[in-house]
C-alpha cells in the first residue's frame, strides 16, 4: 500500500471535512453555546491532521495540530470563543483548502503560508490558556487481562526467545470509530506506526486483511518491542478515528494457552472489552463484505452513455417489429423494455447526488459577504438531502451563487435600515430545495427590501429597453422580471460584489440551458424569492415528439402543462397577438414555424381544428401550435456538436427510432426570441413613422 492509492479518496474526504468544519464555525460563531459544533469541529480537525499524517502531507498535520491546541480549551470549557480566534480560524480554514487545491495536481505541498497561521494560533492562544494544551486522552477500553490468545508451538518458542533477549510483548486492542469510513487506512497507519517501534507477530486477522479493512470494528495485534505501554498506546492513539486502544503486557507463562480448534470454547478479545470466541471472530472477517465502494465519475459517465444508446436501440427494434408485424417478438420486446427500464432507473439512482454537496458552500460565503458588507445575515437552509443528478448540480452551482450574492449586497438591508423599518436586524435568507415528480426545485428568498417595480420601470426606460407608454402597461409581475434581462441593474454605483446587471441574467440563462425553469417573485419592502426548476435529470428524459413541416422535433414533458384542440372560436386576437381562451384563461398563442422560421403552411385538419400544446415558459404559459403530435417516449440527449452548440432555442438532439436525428426545442428561449424580434420590429416601424413625419413637417 502506498500514499498514491488512497489520494483520490483523500482530497474527496478532505473537501467534505474543510467544509463540515466552515459550517460548523459559522453555527459555533452565531451561538458559542452550541457544544455539539465544538465537538464537530474538533473531531473533524483530529480526523483531518490523521488524514493527513496517513498521507504524508507535513503542512497539513501541523496546522491541524496546532489548531486542535488552541480549540481543546474551548471544547473543555477553559476559555470563550471571540471573534477573532473565529476569524483566525477561518484563514486557516482557508490555508488548509488551498493546500487541497495544488494536491489535485501534484503530490506535495510547500509550506508557504504555514507560518503566517501558527502564528496568528499562537496569538489566539497566548489570550486565553495558550495553545500548548494537547487534545483529550484518548478513551481505554475496559480491561482484557483476561482476553486469551492461540499460538501454534512456534509462535510460543519465538515469543519466549524474544522475552530472554529482553524484549517485551505486548497484546493491543485496537477500535476504530463506529463511521470510520477511511478504517482501511487508519488500520494502514496503526500497522505502519508499530512497525517502526518493534515487530507484529501476531494478528486477529492477518495483516493483510487488516490493511484491506477486512474486520468489523477493530482487531488485535500482538508486538514485541523494547517500548513501554505509555509509548504504544500513544502510537496507536495518533492516528485519527481510533476511539479506544488497550495494551496489556503478556509474561511467557500467558504464552502456553493451548491452541484454540474450531470447535473449542477459547476466548478471544473484542473491543470494548467484552469476550468473544476467536472462530467467531474469525469468520466474521471471512465473511466481511463491503457496503458501498468508491467509483470514479468517468465510469458512471460511461455506463450512462452506454444505457442511452441502449434505449436508442430499443426504440429502434420496437418500430421495426411493430412494422414488420412480427408477433413472435412481442414477447421478448415486452421483457427488454421492462429491463431496459429497470436499468434506467438503477444508473439514474446512482448518479444522483444530494443537493448538500453544493449547499455546504454557502454558509461559509454568505457569512463572508455579510461581514464584508457590515449587515447580519442568517443563511437557514431545508432539503439538503435532495438528490439531484451529478450534472445538473455542477450547473447549477454558479445560478446559486449570483442569486445568494445578490440576495446579500441588494436584498438584506444594513441593520439600521431594518430597525427603521421594524424589522429584526439580522436579515434572513433561506435556500431551500424539494422535488416534484421529476423536479428538483431550488428557492432562494430573503427578507429584505424587495424590488421597486417603479424603480426598474424607469430603469428600463432609461436603458431604452421598453417605451414610457409601454412601460406603463407593465404590471407590477412583469416589471420585477425585467431584472433578469442582460445588463440591467437598478444599482447606481456597481460594487466587487454585485451591481453589473450580470448576476441575475447569468443565473436564468443557465437554469434554462439545462432545461429548467427561472421565476421572480418579489413584493416592495417584504423581500424577494427566485425560484428555479431544475430537471431531474440531462440524460434521458421523457419527451413529446411533435410534427412541423414533416420535420420531428422533441419537447421535454417537464416544460408541458396539456395537449388540446383548439377550435376557431375559440381563439382571439388581443394587442396584435394571437391568443387562445381556455378555461375563461387568455393564453397568448405562438405558431411552432414562427418560433423556428419556418415556411407558414396550414395546420388544421378537416374539422378546422388545431393541435395546441399549453407550455410553461417563465412565470407565464404559452400556447404552441404544431402540425402533429407524434407520442410520447424516453428519448436519450445528445450534446450539440461544438458549431452548433451556441445556437439559442435547441437543448440538444436525440436519435428516433427510425434512425433519424430530432432536435430537442428549448421553447423558453425560442418565445424570447420571438418576442425580441417583434419589439425591435415595431421600433423599427415607429422610427420610420417619425422620420416620415419629420420630413414631411
Amino acid at each position: 500500500m502506498n500514499s498514491g492509492e488512497y489520494k483520490e479518496i483523500f482530497l474527496t474526504e478532505a473537501r467534505e471535512y474543510l467544509s463540515n468544519l466552515n459550517n460548523s464555525l459559522v453555527l459555533l460563531e452565531k451561538d458559542p453555546s452550541l457544544v455539539e459544533a465544538i465537538r464537530e469541529i474538533f473531531r473533524a480537525a483530529h480526523t483531518l491532521k490523521g488524514m493527513s499524517a496517513t498521507m504524508g502531507y507535513d503542512p497539513m498535520v501541523r496546522l491541524t495540530h496546532q489548531m486542535e491546541a488552541v480549540l481543546d480549551p474551548i471544547r473543555s470549557g477553559t476559555q470563550s470563543l471571540s471573534t477573532r480566534l473565529v476569524d483566525i480560524l477561518f484563514v486557516c480554514l482557508d490555508q488548509l483548502s488551498k493546500w487541497v487545491d495544488v494536491l489535485a495536481n501534484q503530490d506535495f505541498i510547500e509550506e508557504e503560508g504555514l507560518q503566517s497561521a501558527l502564528q496568528l494560533l499562537a496569538s489566539a492562544g497566548q489570550e486565553g490558556n495558550g495553545p500548548g494544551m494537547t487534545p483529550s486522552p484518548l478513551p481505554v477500553s475496559p480491561t482484557a487481562s483476561q482476553a486469551l490468545l492461540s499460538f501454534s508451538e512456534n509462535e510460543r518458542e519465538t515469543l519466549v526467545q524474544a522475552t530472554q533477549g529482553g524484549l517485551a510483548i505486548y497484546k493491543i486492542a485496537v477500535e476504530l470509530s463506529s463511521d470510520c469510513v477511511f478504517k482501511e487506512v487508519r488500520a494502514f497507519m496503526v500497522l505502519k506506526n508499530l512497525n517502526e517501534i518493534g515487530e507484529i507477530a501476531k494478528s486477529i486477522p492477518a495483516p493483510e486483511e487488516i490493511e484491506k479493512g477486512h474486520f468489523s470494528k477493530g482487531f488485535i495485534l500482538v508486538v514485541v518491542t523494547d517500548r513501554t505501554t505509555d509509548q504504544l498506546r500513544q502510537a496507536v492513539g495518533s492516528v485519527a478515528e481510533v476511539s479506544a486502544v488497550e495494551v496489556e503486557n503478556l509474561k511467557p507463562e500467558d504464552l502456553t494457552v493451548p491452541p484454540v480448534t474450531e470447535q473449542g470454547g477459547g476466548a478471544g478479545y473484542a473491543p470494548g472489552g467484552s469476550k468473544v470466541s476467536t472462530p467467531a471472530l474469525v469468520a466474521d472477517d471471512r465473511h466481511f463484505s463491503l457496503p458501498t465502494i468508491r467509483v470514479h465519475t468517468s465510469k458512471l459517465d460511461k455506463l450512462m452513455a452506454l444505457v442511452q444508446e441502449l434505449v436508442i436501440s430499443k426504440i429502434r427494434f420496437e418500430q421495426v417489429a411493430n412494422t414488420k408485424a412480427l408477433r413472435e417478438l412481442s414477447d421478448p420486446l415486452s421483457q427488454l423494455h421492462h429491463i431496459t427500464d429497470e436499468l434506467q432507473d438503477e444508473i439514474m439512482k446512482v448518479r444522483l447526488m444530494p443537493v448538500k454537496q453544493i449547499f455546504d458552500r454557502f454558509p461559509r460565503m454568505v457569512r463572508d459577504l455579510a461581514r464584508n458588507l457590515n449587515k447580519q445575515v442568517d443563511l437557514e437552509m431545508d432539503g439538503a438531502e435532495v438528490e439531484l443528478d451529478r450534472t445538473v448540480l455542477e450547473e447549477m452551482s454558479e445560478p446559486l451563487v449570483h442569486l445568494l450574492r445578490n440576495a446579500v449586497d441588494h436584498g438584506i438591508e444594513d441593520p439600521e435600515a431594518r430597525a427603521r423599518e421594524g424589522k429584526d436586524p439580522y436579515g434572513t435568507i433561506r435556500l431551500q430545495a424539494k422535488r416534484e415528480k421529476s423536479q428538483v426545485i431550488i428557492s432562494i428568498s430573503d427578507d429584505g427590501r424587495g424590488i421597486d417595480p417603479e424603480v426598474v420601470r424607469q430603469k428600463a426606460v432609461d436603458k431604452g429597453l421598453v417605451t414610457p407608454d409601454d412601460a406603463a402597461k407593465l404590471t407590477d409581475e412583469e416589471a420585477v422580471r425585467l431584472v433578469s434581462l442582460p445588463g440591467f441593474s437598478t444599482v447606481e454605483n456597481a460594487t466587487e460584489i454585485s451591481g453589473r446587471g450580470v448576476g441575475v441574467d447569468v443565473a436564468k440563462t443557465k437554469v434554462e440551458a439545462v432545461g429548467g425553469v427561472f421565476r421572480i417573485q418579489s413584493k416592495k419592502g417584504q423581500g424577494t424569492t427566485f425560484i428555479l426548476r431544475f430537471p431531474l435529470t440531462l440524460a434521458i428524459i421523457k419527451a413529446l415528439l411533435v410534427r412541423c413541416n414533416d420535420e420531428v422535433f422533441a419537447i421535454p414533458v417537464v416544460n408541458i402543462i396539456e395537449t388540446v384542440d383548439v377550435t376557431p372560436d375559440e381563439k382571439r386576437m388581443i394587442q396584435q397577438q394571437e391568443a387562445v381562451l381556455l378555461r375563461e384563461d387568455v393564453i397568448p398563442l405562438y405558431p411552432l414555424q414562427e418560433l423556428l422560421e419556418m415556411p407558414s403552411t396550414e395546420s388544421r385538419d378537416a374539422s378546422g381544428l388545431e393541435t395546441v400544446l399549453i407550455v410553461e415558459v417563465g412565470d407565464s404559459r404559452v400556447a404552441l401550435r404544431v402540425d402533429e403530435v407524434v407520442g410520447q417516449q424516453d428519448i436519450a440527449i445528445k450534446p450539440l456538436d461544438r458549431l452548433l452548440k451556441g445556437i439559442r432555442g435547441f437543448s440538444g438532439a436525440t436519435i428516433l427510432g427510425s434512425g433519424k436525428i430530432a432536435l430537442i426545442l428549448d421553447v423558453n428561449s425560442l418565445v424570447e426570441d420571438l418576442k425580441d424580434k417583434r419589439f425591435q420590429a415595431e421600433h423599427t416601424l415607429l422610427e420610420k413613422d417619425d422620420t416620415h413625419a419629420d420630413l414631411h413637417s
